[in-house]
């Protein structure tokens, strides 16, 4: 599950109360490490800076489309080193921004069959749209790139061109910065993180706040709000940042100054998607250019805090449900003997009232609560490990791609079928809600090869699940088995079933990821609250993550798993 972060105190009534009188809710195993250095600098000037050549006298029209393809790296002053190799009428109209594409191998633009025609083919890694979302591509995606060219004044030039520039892997990692933009789920209790890619330019926070008044990315959308009204708009061109302050000044529609909760929800939600930027360190919100009232005792500090889940996991001994906690097992009380069950993969909700697993032996999900018998759910091939979330459902998926929820406790329901028609040709090896119920992290195999997915939950009014959007791709062609959250913003994951040497993954949700200590056989893994929190299972014993190393904790409890 998630770590859906909460905000605290004054602001958490704050953003939840103007949100909800905004009504935006209807929105509709071993390799590389890839991971940024957190910058250090304290003005709002970029950390790359490259200065492309331009266009050379008497250069052929190969080499034109070479050079303005190399140009894309020259993001400064509006790609303007770039629009050098395009005619004066393309170049006023290019629009650079409008996507990214991060490709394999080389550049090799070749001659159509009309004159003075080329095309681009690429392999293609990755795409960024205008708005910071990234597309990973699984291998052997591509794309076909079309350019024209003309003369002027005796000089080639480009004179039709994609709106687009094409990157490779490190180029993009040196010029684009994942952000975070902040929205709040439906029921008004939690922010949830929405990261997207912008390049690392000044001034990058108008790019934010563009962003976040555009909307939560397609894969959220159903499943978390917004506090700016719609068509609510930036009133200049531009965000500034001075002395570590960030002015920004919108158009609001309908805008009635004297509605104190909105005003606090539109600048709680600015100030956490811009404050992660090392130059700023206030917010300033105009509307119309009138700064907006914010009430007597409010204090800019909009602070958050990770959802957490307790400390102590279930697991089983012995083909019983125990707790586990600071190398101590205990037996879960008002549990009836599961006799006539072959429990694997347990699970429970956050109160530890409720519990599940899958029995191995009829294929069936299985739900028991304190003081209650074992009831089968429904039954499938291959579920995954149960997943509880905090409207007390509990959800699988399975081989065929199907995913169910049944409500557990005293409110106990008939199991839904979730809709998720992008799951349908595809198995189901890992299903996870996160804390605040908000996002599904789902990890799929086809052929061998598998997907690490995040995507938004969509509830009825009551919380009954009713979709999984389609979703986000967070990693292509990876080799696990299993993701776990372990807060709002990174999870956990590694193959399971092997021989050899794993080293898990943490990932970050804009896909980046640091590989942990390697640890042979691992056939199980638990997540908790952060990295302090990480179990696997090898070889027959619960190992702890401390540091650089694997710890053994126990050969009684295996098949462990933190609320959720």
């Amino acid at each position: 599950m998630s770590g859906d972060r909460r905000l605290t105190g004054a602001a958490a009534l704050a953003l939840a109360a103007a949100l909800a009188v905004s009504g935006c809710g209807a929105i509709p195993r071993s390799g590389p490490v890839h991971r940024h250095a957190e910058p250090t600098r304290t003005e709002a000037q970029p950390t790359y800076d490259v200065a492309p050549a331009g266009p050379q006298a008497g250069a052929t029209p190969e080499q034109i489309v070479r050079g303005f393809l190399a140009a894309g790296t020259g993001v400064t002053d509006d790609y303007s080193v770039a629009r050098e190799y395009l005619t004066p009428e393309l170049a006023g109209d290019w629009h650079p921004d409008a996507r990214t594409v991060v490709h394999r191998g080389d550049l090799s633009p070749v001659p159509r069959l009309e004159d003075n025609e080329y095309r681009l083919n690429l392999e293609v890694e990755s795409v960024v749209d205008a708005t910071g979302v990234i597309e990973r591509k699984p291998a052997g995606a591509t794309e076909v790139l079309d350019f024209d060219l003309v003369e002027v004044d005796g000089q080639w030039r480009i004179s039709d061109a994609p709106d687009a520039t094409v990157l490779t892997p490190s180029d993009f990692e040196n010029i684009f910065e994942p952000h975070q933009l902040y929205f709040a789920d439906e029921d008004l209790s939690n922010v949830v993180v929405d990261p997207r890619w912008f390049p690392d330019r000044v001034p990058v926070s108008t790019s934010i706040v563009r962003a976040l008044l555009g909307g939560p990315a397609p894969y959220l959308r159903g499943a978390v709000t917004s506090a700016f009204p719609a068509g609510t708009t930036l009133a200049s061109s531009s965000v500034p940042v001075r002395e570590g302050t960030a002015t920004v000044e919108l158009s609001v529609p309908d805008f009635d100054p004297a509605n104190i909760e909105i005003n606090r929800r539109m600048h709680d939600q600015l100030s956490l998607s811009l404050r992660s930027l090392p130059a700023v360190n206030d917010v300033e919100l105009l509307v119309e250019g009138a700064p907006v009232e914010l009430g007597a005792g409010w204090t800019d500090t909009t602070p958050v805090r990770d959802v957490t889940v307790p400390s102590r996991q279930v697991g089983l001994h012995d083909g019983e449900l125990v707790f586990y906690q600071g190398g101590q097992t205990e037996g879960v009380d008002g549990i009836p003997p599961l006799t006539g069950y072959h429990p694997s993969g347990p699970a429970m909700d956050a109160a530890a009232e409720h519990f599940a697993f899958v029995d191995t032996g009829t294929g069936s999900l299985v739900t028991v609560d304190r003081d209650e018998d074992p009831v089968e759910r429904y039954s499938g091939t291959g579920l995954t490990r149960p997943s509880f979330d905090e409207h007390g459902w509990v959800w699988t998926g399975d081989s065929a791609g199907t995913v169910r929820a049944v409500r557990t406790g005293p409110s106990a329901r008939e199991p839904v079928r979730v809709e998720a028609s992008w799951l349908s040709a595809r198995t189901v090896t890992s299903l996870q809600i996160s804390r605040g119920g908000t996002r599904a992290l789902i990890v799929t195999q086809d052929d061998g090869v598998s997907q690490i997915w995040i995507t938004g939950v969509v509830r009825e009014s009551d919380g009954t699940p009713r979709r999984l959007n389609e979703p986000y791709r967070v990693a292509a062609d990876v080799d696990v088995d299993t993701a776990l959250w372990l807060s709002d913003r990174e999870f956990v994951a590694a193959p399971l079933g092997g021989t050899e040497s794993v080293r898990p993954r943490v990932y970050d949700v804009s896909g980046r990821f640091r590989e942990l200590p390697g640890l042979v056989g691992v056939t199980g893994l638990s997540g908790g609250n952060g990295t302090s929190s990480v179990y696997a299972v090898a070889g027959g014993v619960l190992h702890m993550l401390t540091g650089n190393a694997w710890a053994p904790q126990s050969e009684d409890v295996l098949d462990t798993a933190f609320a959720g």
